[in-house]
């Protein structure tokens, strides 16, 4: 039976010591490998933020050409608006002055009947 522990705890013990030693030993590798894990996904990260950022900035950029020529084709869309009031403007004047000439003419006319009549 001491044969049997002693072989058995021999065994365990070389297992336990080879664990430890390759824990101990491997931690700087494995630390190594973390590290350089986090740096890699640090740098993929800060690509895809700036992949963002320039995506943005063309975004921005497009929408604000939109904008401006949304605003320009309103405002000659208003300036033809204006010139075309204007001119009704003109022609309604000139109806205008040409309807009190009428109704002048016809006041006289009128004046001049009733002169007649009288």
């Amino acid at each position: 039976m001491k044969d049997f522990f002693t072989t058995y705890v021999g065994e365990f013990l070389t297992a336990l010591t080879a664990g430890f030693g390759g824990w101990f030993f491997g931690r700087k590798k494995q630390n190594a490998e973390v590290t350089s894990a986090e740096i890699d996904n640090e740098i993929k990260l800060s690509e895809y933020y700036k992949t963002m950022l320039d995506d943005l900035g063309n975004r921005y950029e497009q929408k604000y050409k939109d904008v401006v020529a949304l605003y320009e084709s309103r405002e000659k869309l208003l300036r033809d608006e204006i010139t075309m009031l204007k001119n009704k403007i003109k022609m309604l004047r000139q109806e205008n002055i040409s309807l009190k000439r009428r109704v002048g003419e016809l006041e006289k006319q009128l004046k001049n009947e009733n002169n007649c009549t009288q």
